[in-house]
């Protein structure tokens, strides 16, 4: 089977969306599926993935989220690059990710109607939600109502074009069905997975500690933005470097400036390690140096979090809030027991002062990861594909 995937982000850029998008292609070739690619011209090949990019577009200089003045140009060059795809490699199915994917996807679609190509799309969130995470709304002023209400239009007609819609968690899914009213029968969901072997510990080499060997660690792996909780990774940071000398924090990933000044305007540099952009391979060694992951992120997009998976298959405890999601992964009790700074904080400290239940609980996450293998995914996708009358 051969699969058409259109993504309309900078792939691959080591953060969550691409992983996401990654585990799909993964999943689906445990499976036998053929994946070909066609994304923005900026992100770095993958061995074993067959890209196709764009040209350069300029005003598109960026691989972080958020908008940039030359996305339009670059999802016009991408309905290009996806059709000559189509025409050429014609796929039995088309995979569409994010929303836009799922417009171009539906151009490509009617392009080739005579073949009656299916689509389907994978949505990491709503898009009213994420438009409202980067303030879209809030800074639109007089025009935030009707704008919102303009989006939430386009979101359902975006919902009505694919034959299926996969969605990345609870949240998500409860949004498109109550909603949206996206049917049941055309909605599954696709909690994000993880290659488990990248994580066993008798193969992997677990990066050195910057620390002493009787600090306790605590990792965050993401991008350093205001949507992911930016402002309360600090609040957590400052509050427990300033009253513990024996926790110390790392952090991976990008951009870094406005956590590089912070750190240097309290002076906690040799508390603080900031790695900044890791390689998605060489991920699992730095977790597993790690006695705990931190994930700060609230979300009204419905968006689930992948990293909290991925801070489970290395074996961490975990400091997060208990939200639907994240409960339905790790259980509640292995959460913080509130949506605040301060609860995130109570939770480090409980897990710093009880070794032993810190690596019990990190056993146990271990232990819930198991469903969520690739395997798994490459079964739920495929079925999909069946019922719409493809061969596995």
């Amino acid at each position: 089977m051969k699969v058409l995937h259109i993504a309309p982000t900078p792939f691959f850029s080591d953060r969550g969306c691409h992983i996401r998008v990654l585990s799909i292609l993964r999943a689906i070739e445990t499976y036998g599926g053929e994946n070909i690619l066609c994304t923005y011209p900026l992100g770095r090949d993958l061995p074993g993935l067959d890209i196709r990019r764009t040209p350069a577009v300029d005003g598109y200089e960026r691989t972080e989220a958020g908008p940039q003045k030359g996305k339009v140009l670059a999802d016009l060059k991408l309905v290009m690059l996806s059709l000559r795809t189509a025409f050429k490699e014609q796929p039995d199915i088309i995979h569409a990710h994010l929303h836009e994917g799922v417009l171009i996807g539906w151009v490509v679609r009617w392009a080739l109607i005579w073949r009656r190509t299916p689509l389907v799309a994978d949505l990491q969130g709503g898009l009213v939600g994420e438009l409202a995470e980067h303030d879209f709304f809030l800074r639109s002023g007089f025009f935030a109502g009707p704008l919102r209400w303009l989006f939430a239009r386009l979101e359902s007609i975006t919902l009505s074009l694919p034959a299926h819609l996969f969605c990345s968690s609870g949240n998500s899914e409860r949004i498109f069905r109550n909603d949206y009213r996206v049917r049941a029968s055309r909605l599954t969901r696709l909690d994000d997975r993880v290659d488990l072997s990248a994580y066993d510990s008798a193969r992997i080499t677990a990066v050195t500690s910057p620390f002493a060997s009787d600090v306790f660690v605590v990792i965050y792996s993401g991008s350093l933005l205001p949507i992911k909780g930016l402002d309360i990774l600090q609040e957590v940071i400052l509050s427990l470097t300033t009253k513990r000398r024996d926790i110390g924090f790392v952090l991976i990933g990008y951009p870094t400036e406005t956590m590089a000044q912070f750190v240097d305007e309290h002076s906690i540099g040799g508390r603080v390690t900031l790695v900044g952009r890791v390689a998605f391979e060489s991920l699992p060694n730095y977790l597993l140096s790690a006695d705990a992951g931190i994930e700060p992120k609230h979300s009204a997009s419905g968006e689930g979090s992948g990293k909290l998976l991925h801070y489970m298959a290395a074996g961490l405890a975990l400091a997060a809030f208990p939200s639907e999601h994240n409960c339905d992964l790790a259980g509640a009790e292995a959460l913080a027991q509130g949506h605040t700074a301060k609860s995130l904080v109570e939770q480090i400290e409980r897990l710093a002062d009880d070794p032993a239940e810190c690596r019990a609980a990190g056993h146990r996450n271990r232990e819930r990861t198991q469903p969520y293998s690739l395997q798994s995914g490459g079964k739920l996708i495929t079925d999909v594909y069946r019922n719409l009358g493809l061969a596995p």
